[in-house]
């Protein structure tokens, strides 16, 4: 493993030094894990009582962090958590499959591949796909026919990208993922449901990356879109015409409904649902578990079930703990006036049989 000194990460990163510059770092860790050798970092006052006790050599640490009497060198930059994922893959540079076709891989009549493709074992592509330079393909992976894939990305193993699907450049898509997949779309008929042919498309912009068996449906007519560097967590849903901006973090187990269009810069939690033909704001925030049933304002932070303004949702949700002990106080203010369950006066109190 490689190995560098305190003050040739501190270059890297732009960090001002605190301590021994020339200490010797060979490995990242959490503030808790971290030896003498280890390099960790200090983002938030939550991590403060970690930070005082850790056994690192040297913390990333924001402006204004107290470095008297601390036995680790202090690297200062204005983004810790930023700063420590540029570092980290110095100590682990990524594993990169030998260039080449493995003799397993089938390769379509009219497919292209550019200079520096890596193809795994069993990988099949399809008649008239392209693979730009330096791409590399998992084990098992299916490349539709008429699909193109741009230059530099990391496609996982057991991938399906399917006919007519684009990707753009530097996209990574991680194992079991499924993009081009028919949308759910129905017309009600006599004899049941009649499945409406999904022969739209399905665009990927540059640097996006998309986790473990996410599903991305082709669009429709139009096209489903995903804008450039937006990041897609393990198990999200994008259904058909969807469209999504640059910059979106979306979170793992996140529905999006047909037709919603998400805004450049949104951030949506853990398993929230977003229902068909919406307009998500940009740069708006949607809470983990939430349930958007109407469009969201640019910059808004919605929550809860269905979604509202946050603060509202935050008010309404304390409120709901206290609902226990508001029953019992309307139970004694009841048992005094002789009032009963109905709200009427007790039987017994108004000598009624």
């Amino acid at each position: 493993m490689p190995s560098f000194t305190v003050s040739e990460l501190a270059l890297r990163v732009g960090a001002t030094v605190s301590g021994n510059p020339d200490r010797s770092l060979s490995g990242v860790a959490s503030l808790d894990a971290a030896g003498p050798e280890d390099l960790t970092f200090f983002a938030r006052e939550a991590m403060r009582n970690a930070v005082g006790e850790t056994g690192a050599g040297a913390v990333l640490a924001p402006p204004g962090f107290d470095v008297s009497g601390v036995a680790f060198s202090v690297l200062t930059v204005d983004d810790p958590e930023f700063a420590f994922a540029r570092v980290v893959p110095l100590f682990h540079p990524e594993r990169e499959p030998p260039t080449g076709v493995h003799p397993s891989a089938r390769i379509g009549r009219g497919a292209r591949i550019g200079e520096g493709v890596s193809l795994g074992r069993g990988v099949i592509v399809e008649a008239g796909a392209r693979i730009g330079r330096e791409t590399r393909v998992g084990p098992g992976t299916l490349i539709g026919r008429g699909a193109r894939l741009g230059a530099e990305c990391r496609i996982g193993h057991a991938v399906s990208l399917l006919h007519d699907v684009e990707i753009g450049d530097r996209v990574r898509v991680h194992a079991g993922a499924r993009i081009g997949t028919d949308g759910f779309g129905y017309a009600a008929g006599p004899e049941g449901a009649h499945k409406i042919p999904h022969i739209g498309g399905c665009v990927i912009g540059d640097d996006v990356e998309i986790g473990a068996n996410c599903t991305i449906d082709r669009g429709a007519l139009d096209e489903t879109r995903i804008g450039d560097r937006t990041k897609l967590d393990n198990l999200v849903h994008v259904a058909h015409n969807v469209r999504i901006g640059r910059d979106c973090l979306i979170t793992a187990q996140v529905g999006i409904a047909g037709s919603t269009v998400i805004g450049a810069g949104a951030q949506l939690g853990g398993q929230a649902g977003i229902a068909g033909h919406l307009t998500i704001g940009p740069g708006s925030r949607i809470a983990a578990q939430a349930g958007v049933m109407r469009d969201v304002p640019a910059g808004a932070a919605h929550g809860g079930t269905p979604a509202q303004p946050q603060r509202a949702w935050m008010k309404a949700a304390a409120h709901t703990r206290r609902l226990p002990e508001l029953l019992r106080r309307v139970s004694r203010l009841e048992r005094r006036l002789g009032l009963g369950r109905s709200g009427r006066q007790d039987p017994a109190e108004d000598g009624t049989p």
